[in-house]
This record gives structure tokens, C-alpha cells and sequence, in this order.
């Protein structure tokens, strides 16, 4: 599903928190122990996987039904959806750059954590919010390229387009830089198939240990 959990679900009017409070960040490690030498540790993941708990305590009736539309539309764990995370969702110019190797046409657009540290890690970016909402800011080596004349660019999956004819020949040069600044959502799932509808007291309701997964 595109359905945005934060645009369905109501404003904080509504919920009384309109963002989850608490965001996991979940890397995999696997640790050997020896019993003649110290430990080894093997890196599983290359970039950690994200879980937003969510503990709406007061929900009135109108988003108690808007909650419970969307768990059942998502068929618990099954559909994904969109969320917006409130801390993470732009990624701007320095943060963003990708240099071509040369004859490509199409660039992933990706988001670099940490970048000039030796912990850096890059994430292609899926799911980009559309220009409607948001138009991203796209260059070549400072030089910024128009939408629907020098490029495409895919929201879905984040791949902007050269071929229409922005670089010359629609192809990318050897060390030309790339530089975008745009907005994204993570796709995520509801973590249990289940969860408890719970009434307080008369059109008031609350839910908790609801869990977002990054999928």
C-alpha cells in the first residue's frame, strides 16, 4: 500500500501524539568467544534496520476508527505502508552526492550517514516524496537539471532517469558529481498480526506496544 500512516491517521487533534516518541536503531552482530583468545566479531548488517514504537494513550472515537482502518487494510504484518519519520526524512545537498563512473543513465539516489567518518554507511532511498508535495533539487557538478527536460525521476524507487537527454548524450561523464536534495518516507509494517482495542472510558481509547518495522 502508498497509504502515508502519518496523513491517514489524523493530526495530534486527533491522536494526542502525532508522532511516535521512540525510534530503535537495530544493527546484527555476530560474536565468536574462544576459549585461547579474545572475541570475533562478525558485521550481519551493513546499515542498521528501524522499529518505532508507538503508545497513543488517548484516542478519540473518529482516530480510534481511522487506526483500526488502517491496521486492517495493512492485514497486520502483511502490507506495507509509508511513514515519515520526523527526524529523518530530507536529505540535503552534502549529504547526497554520488560521483559517475562514466556512460551511466540512470543514479540511485542514496542518503549518506555520517559521511567523512570511518562509520559511514549509505542507503539507497526508495519511495521519495513526489515533486507535487516536495520538488527535489537535482545537479550535476552544481549545475541544476529541470525535471521532464534533463531527467525523470522513478518516487518508487528513487532512480532518476538520465536518458531523455540532460548530461551530453544522455549518459554521464567520469567524475561528474551528481547532488540532490529531496524528501522520503520508509516502508514500513506493522510488527504483530494482532493488538488490542482497548476502551478507556465512553469515545476515548488508547493503544499500546503498537510497533512500526522498517521493511
Amino acid at each position: 500500500m502508498d497509504l502515508v500512516i502519518n496523513d491517514f491517521v489524523g493530526d495530534a487533534a486527533e491522536f494526542g501524539e502525532q508522532w511516535p516518541l521512540r525510534k530503535r536503531f537495530i544493527w546484527l552482530t555476530d560474536v565468536a568467544n574462544y576459549d585461547t583468545g579474545p572475541e570475533q566479531r562478525n558485521q550481519i548488517l551493513e546499515q542498521p534496520l528501524r522499529e518505532w514504537p508507538i503508545n497513543w494513550q488517548w484516542l478519540e472515537t473518529a482516530a480510534r476508527n481511522k487506526l483500526l482502518e488502517l491496521f486492517n487494510r495493512g492485514k497486520g504484518r502483511y502490507n506495507s505502508f509509508l511513514y515519515r519519520d520526523r527526524d529523518d526524512y530530507e536529505c540535503a545537498l552534502a549529504e547526497c552526492s554520488v560521483t559517475a563512473v562514466g556512460g551511466e543513465t540512470t543514479t540511485q539516489l542514496i542518503k549518506s550517514y555520517y559521511p567523512g567518518t570511518a562509520e559511514t554507511w549509505d542507503e539507497d532511498k526508495t519511495d521519495i516524496v513526489p515533486g507535487t508535495s516536495f520538488a527535489p533539487v537535482v545537479k550535476i557538478d552544481g549545475g541544476v537539471k529541470t525535471e521532464g527536460t534533463h531527467f525523470t525521476l522513478d518516487d518508487s524507487t528513487g532512480i532518476i532517469d538520465w536518458s531523455g537527454g540532460s548530461a551530453p548524450n544522455g549518459a554521464l561523464g567520469a567524475g561528474e558529481v551528481v547532488t540532490a536534495n529531496y524528501r522520503f518516507f520508509f516502508r514500513v509494517r506493522f510488527e504483530a498480526d494482532s493488538h488490542m482495542d482497548i476502551g478507556q472510558q465512553q469515545d476515548y481509547y488508547s493503544y499500546e506496544n503498537l510497533r512500526l518495522i522498517e521493511v
